[in-house]
């Protein structure tokens, strides 16, 4: 898809279809979308008084363009004004996704009350993500070729410059190919296979080393190795290093790490059947760093960053972890593994204190943690944890620019007590009751650098088709790494 700033008027431009965000404020139109309406003959007015459209039942509605120089007109619900470049992103997606199968080639969008440079670049990944189809991962025999038609050029009316839409066309791009990482079945993309798609980054100019068993055992990861023992498919640690990252100051570096479980069948503390299919989604965070890593490698070679994605299965096999074990983790500390389920936090604490040890100064951490998220933030909103809470700060605003929601969590190490264990240092999984709060507590205890734990249990994917965006991975968090990467890289 090509992104094109457009300087014409929304009544003036000319295009397939023009999309026009109406919110819940919108009861009486006014100022220039009432200016709009009357250059198209009233057509707005008509549609939303004829119940063609409602801001509280409809998200889109394509109706006659009256006057103007556009054949349709896209009414999209931007349910309420404000949160920026989430709602010129999310407006942007449903406008895309709404026109997908049509005869519709070109789209304008106006974004009405303005937006600053953030906001029209995440209105252009928006479009990009509205085009998306999951379908097209493995094929599906049943599409037909006008069910596979898309949007191929999304003119941004009002946009400030050309260079930021094609700086957003990159980021998309990474958006992409994170959530496709994401999307890939578990026997198509296992551990070892994930290490092929990071050897590919070579080709962008970074660095990637891929550690097997035999070396994290020598490294004392045992942590990591039990939640993959019992699986066919080895454990891997990737690492991904940018040209910036070898010259960077000392306390200048930093290191993103993504929670890569291929396939989680909770091991001996199994899942339940239903749903079970979806936890090939558990490799979203090591898919959101290595698409990171990429983006920013082509953005900006020279930022100082470290993508690190510990890869395993976690299956019931003859071999596999039991409840009551006890493994030591890199940092020395003992962990007895209560729940096999709760093995996220097992690979993340080996594979943090692994990129302390190469020099990361501040770490970020991604990962499809816990149904707890989920069920406090559904699929909208992401969770996090800060220490400090200024380096939080950071990543929040990372994630405000690019239209991601985001929302910090209190790091209540009051909550350690519980995870006391009477023959290890630390139990994996504690008591329902702040299990939220209590993951990142457990997590913490093996951080020693500022730290950011990002939870996308619940935001990673969607379970079922939306009008924003289809069933399955997001790319969630992809666009904030980068946009951290980058304002990291020149704070240095």
């Amino acid at each position: 898809m090509r992104l094109r700033a457009e300087p014409s008027s929304p009544a003036s431009v000319e295009t397939d279809v023009l999309a026009v965000p109406i919110y819940r404020e919108d009861r009486e139109l006014s100022g220039d979308l009432a200016e709009l309406d009357a250059a198209t003959g009233g057509v707005i007015r008509a549609a939303i008084d004829w119940g063609q459209f409602n801001i509280l039942e409809h998200y889109t509605a394509l109706i006659d363009a009256g006057s103007i120089r556009a054949e349709l007109i896209l009414l999209v619900n931007g349910v309420r004004r404000g949160r920026g470049p989430w709602r010129a992103r999310r407006i942007a997606s449903t406008a895309t996704r709404r026109l997908q199968g049509t005869g519709a080639r070109r789209l304008a969008l106006w974004l009405r009350d303005g937006e600053d440079a953030d906001g029209y670049a995440a209105a252009g990944v928006g479009a990009m993500q509205g085009t998306y189809r999951p379908t097209e991962l493995y094929g599906r025999v049943r599409d037909t070729e006008a069910m596979r038609r898309s949007v191929e050029e999304v003119s941004l009316i009002g946009a400030p410059d050309q260079a930021g839409l094609d700086h957003a066309s990159t980021v998309a791009e990474g958006v992409e190919f994170g959530r496709t990482l994401a999307n890939r079945a578990s026997n198509d993309l296992y551990p070892e296979r994930m290490a092929e798609v990071a050897r590919g980054l070579e080709s962008d100019g970074c660095s990637v080393e891929i550690l097997g068993v035999d070396e994290m055992r020598a490294l004392g990861m045992n942590a990591l190795l039990g939640v993959g023992q019992g699986a066919a498919h080895e454990p891997r640690l990737i690492a991904i290093r940018l040209p910036g990252w070898e010259r960077a100051a000392a306390d200048r570096r930093l290191a993103i790490v993504g929670k890569g479980v291929c396939f989680d069948s909770g091991g001996i503390s199994i899942k339940p059947a239903d749903k079970m299919e979806e936890m090939k989604h558990d490799k979203s965070g090591a898919a959101a760093v290595i698409a990171a890593a990429r983006t920013v490698a082509r953005l900006a070679p020279d930022a100082p960053l470290m993508a690190v994605a510990p890869m395993v299965e976690n299956m019931p096999g003859g071999n596999a972890q039991r409840p009551g074990d006890v493994v030591k983790a890199m940092n020395g500390k003992t962990v007895e593994v209560i729940n096999t389920d709760a093995e996220g936090r097992l690979i993340l604490i080996d594979a943090l204190h692994w990129a302390e040890t190469q020099g990361a100064s501040h770490l970020v951490d991604i990962a499809t943690l816990t149904g707890a998220a989920a069920v406090a933030f559904g699929d909208l909103i992401s969770a996090y944890f800060a220490r400090p809470r200024d380096w939080g700060a950071e990543v929040q605003a990372a994630a405000d620019a690019t239209g991601e929601w985001f929302w910090e969590m209190p790091l209540a190490t009051e909550y350690r007590a519980s995870l006391d264990s009477a023959y290890a240092d630390i139990i994996n999984s504690g008591t329902r009751d702040g299990s939220l709060i209590k993951s990142a507590v457990f997590l913490a205890d093996f951080v020693t650098k500022p730290w950011v734990h990002v939870d996308i249990a619940g935001s990673a994917y969607l379970t079922a088709d939306k009008a924003v965006n289809p069933k399955g991975a997001l790319g969630t968090g992809v666009s904030t790494l980068v946009r951290l990467a980058l304002d990291y890289a020149k704070q240095g």
